[in-house]
């Protein structure tokens, strides 16, 4: 018997998704983030395909980063920063947002 035909046997659903957070439970989590971190940062400014980079940098945080302090949306917020420098971000967000 192979791990999946196991795992199957135990009543696991394999097509079910193991990770699943909505667009709006993401920008949520970020809008706190940004909010303690980084309030000049003008979010609702942000072009629909920019929007779509800062989420996909955070479902890749969700994934390294734990989520105390913030640090899944920092890391997400740390990869963007140069283009969300178009926003309102600074050289001086950076310290503050920098969890290392």
């Amino acid at each position: 018997m192979n791990k999946t035909e196991s795992f199957v046997k135990l009543g696991i659903n394999l097509n079910e998704p193991v990770l699943l957070i909505t667009a709006k439970e993401a920008l949520e989590n970020l809008s706190e983030a940004i909010e303690e971190y980084c309030p000049n940062l003008k979010i609702e400014k942000m072009t629909k395909e920019d929007l779509e980079i800062l989420l996909n940098s955070y479902a890749r945080s969700v994934i390294n980063y734990h989520p105390e302090n913030y640090h899944q949306e920092r890391g997400a917020l740390l990869k963007c920063f140069e283009m969300l420098k178009r926003y309102g971000l600074t050289d001086d967000n950076y310290n503050s947002i920098d969890f290392c």
